[in-house]
């Protein structure tokens, strides 16, 4: 069974490239492997449902919530794959909620939007075959980077998985 089965105007959405995968990497600073169990959310496809927008042929339920199919959302999504396995080599930002991660993909969309992917980053239970969870919460364009970016830390992806992994806190920069 598909991870995500969802119809719109009567076509099933083909929605493989959001399937579950898994991403290994060597990380020198624990000098050896992690792999890093990767799942996405459907707010990578949709956006917050809204009444004089949408119509119940867009609706998407995500638990309680009620989302709706976005085009452009779904589209730029196809390029997530890509993105996921680009992030070893990358830099990525703890968002200025402590609770999730940002990269900014160096997607920009057709009218100059970036492509920023929030995930959150978490060491797998000791049965799982993977040593990291990751969730990618959500993704979609938006016109200032520096918005995303404002008040968030800097870190290599890479650090990060050895912090999480190490149990160790990740540090956010003094707030002023």
């Amino acid at each position: 069974m598909a991870y995500f089965n969802h119809t719109i105007d009567g076509s099933a959405l083909d929605l493989t490239h959001l399937e579950p995968r898994s991403l290994s990497f060597y990380v020198q600073k624990l000098t050896r492997d992690l792999t890093v169990y990767v799942r996405f959310s459907n707010h990578c496809f949709t956006c917050k449902f809204d009444d004089s927008r949408h119509t119940v042929a867009d609706l998407i339920m995500d638990h309680r919530q009620r989302r709706a199919y976005d085009a452009e959302r779904y589209d730029l999504s196809r390029r997530l794959p890509t993105i996921v396995d680009a992030l070893p080599g990358s830099s990525v930002y703890l968002t200025a909620t402590d609770r999730n991660y940002v990269y900014v993909a160096t997607v920009t969309t057709e009218n100059g939007q970036q492509y920023p992917v929030y995930f959150n980053l978490r060491r797998a239970p000791r049965e799982h075959p993977a040593q990291l969870l990751m969730m990618i919460e959500s993704a979609y364009p938006v016109a200032d980077r520096r918005q995303v970016l404002a008040g968030t830390t800097k870190i290599s992806f890479a650090v990060l998985c050895a912090k999480v992994y190490r149990g160790e806190r990740v540090q956010p920069k003094a707030r002023r």
